[in-house]
């Protein structure tokens, strides 16, 4: 009894989230969760400060210990008349060397600047991924939706055919109508059978392919009707794709300002010290203390040849990227305007449908009170309801498809 207490708390939590009501801002955000560009931007995020530290390393002082230990063929030589000894052949030396910089031509702003660039650049393109990730939930999960309507319309169908059947069979039993009829409804009953087992397959793929990017386990769940967006016709566009051009444009700019300072001067501090023969006086023979500081600098002068290559690749870069832009500008307001478009379409078709299923409603209804008179077949009967069948499907068919092109209009537009 433990063990069967033990094992229905254990599926309780399970059990309370199958009867769980699901809607579309929670699948997406649950495929948010389980997707890896969370996991990159926050790599981009680490990465952006180890690239930011690494621009910076050349302000960084640095310290060394160098030596040397040689032999050579000739040393200077003086009259032996001015008392100087004969100078070694053999040298020996350890030094401490210090170097600071301090001006680099503003390398490290501009290079710190460009890697910003780069990384806000990156960023926005793992927002991109997401916002792809979304128009993909939202593509199954309408999808989703439109099969489960459909199977309900199929199931009042069938309750209405078996409520058919009871009369039928009794107007059979009294003679009244021959057995073909009874037959073909029977019929018609297997078939919506067999599609409604169909359509509950690919629910079932559906669900399960939800399920794998939501990281959840939504089989049998039920799915919310979203309500459908308000949206505005407006050219206005705040696409991830602009800020992604103008961060690599305004990243150009930083790269050309920072091969720019290459061709302007450097300063730098210097200090040197150790203890070596011969020292600084190169006519002692003796080991010594020596150092040495001070600040050099340096100015380029043939490099601006390079330098001006660079820069000519980089604002033929950005040219390309300008107009890559355009056109990117352009095929935007182009979908904008075709999206728009066909969402009025369907708004117009949905208006036709609801007059449409009215009027095949009313047929039906008709038709129905015919067949129990014998006026029409059962195969007459079968393709009016078919038909009502067909436009209730239209209409729901449509109204999904407004809430998606809506969803997409949306997308275009960068407000998704």
């Amino acid at each position: 009894m433990k063990k069967q207490i033990l094992t229905l708390f254990l599926l309780f939590p399970w059990f309370v989230f199958s009867q769980t009501v699901v809607t579309l801002e929670e699948c997406q955000q649950w495929a948010i969760c389980q997707s890896s560009a969370n996991v990159q931007k926050e790599l981009n995020t680490q990465l952006l400060k180890v690239k930011l530290d690494d621009a910076a390393s050349h302000l960084f002082p640095t310290l060394e210990v160098s030596g040397c230990l040689s032999y050579q063929s000739h040393t200077p030589q003086l009259p032996l008349e001015l008392g100087v000894d004969k100078l070694s052949k053999d040298h020996y030396g350890i030094y401490l060397d210090f170097q600071q910089v301090l001006y680099a031509g503003s390398k490290l702003f501009n290079g710190r600047q460009y890697e910003r660039m780069m990384n806000n650049s990156e960023i926005n393109k793992l927002d991109l991924s997401i916002n792809a990730l979304k128009e993909q939930i939202i593509s199954i999960y309408l999808n989703l939706l439109i099969l489960e309507k459909q199977i309900l319309l199929l199931s009042s169908v069938e309750n209405t055919i078996e409520e058919q059947l009871i009369q039928l069979k009794k107007l059979l039993e009294s003679g009244v109508i021959y057995g073909n009829t009874v037959a073909q409804l029977e019929l018609e009953a297997l078939k919506i059978e067999q599609q409604k087992g169909e359509l509950a397959s690919t629910i079932e793929s559906l669900e399960a392919s939800l399920s794998i990017i939501t990281g959840k386990n939504l089989h049998g769940v039920n799915f919310v009707v979203p309500e459908i967006p308000v949206i505005e016709r407006n050219s206005t566009s705040s696409r991830l794709e602009f800020s992604i051009f103008d961060y690599s444009k305004k990243g150009l700019d930083y790269q050309r300002k920072f091969h720019l300072s290459n061709s302007l001067p450097s300063f730098t501090f210097f200090a040197s010290g150790g203890y070596g023969r011969p020292a600084f006086n190169i006519f002692s023979n003796k080991f010594d203390w020596n150092y040495i500081f001070g600040i050099k600098f340096n100015i380029p002068v043939i490099a601006w040849v390079k330098t001006s290559g660079i820069i000519n690749i980089i604002t033929l870069q950005k040219k390309i990227l300008e107009s890559q832009e355009r056109d990117f500008e352009k095929s935007n307001q182009i979908a904008i305007e075709e999206k728009w478009n066909e969402i009025i379409k369907i708004e117009n078709l949905i208006l036709l449908d609801k007059k449409i299923t009215e009027k095949y409603k009313t047929i039906t209804e008709t038709s129905k009170v015919q067949l129990f008179n014998g006026m029409i077949t059962a195969y007459d009967f079968i393709k009016q309801q078919n038909d009502e069948l067909q436009s209730l499907i239209n209409q729901e068919v449509h109204l999904m498809q407004l809430l998606k092109a809506k969803f997409e209009f949306l997308a275009l537009k960068g407000e998704l």
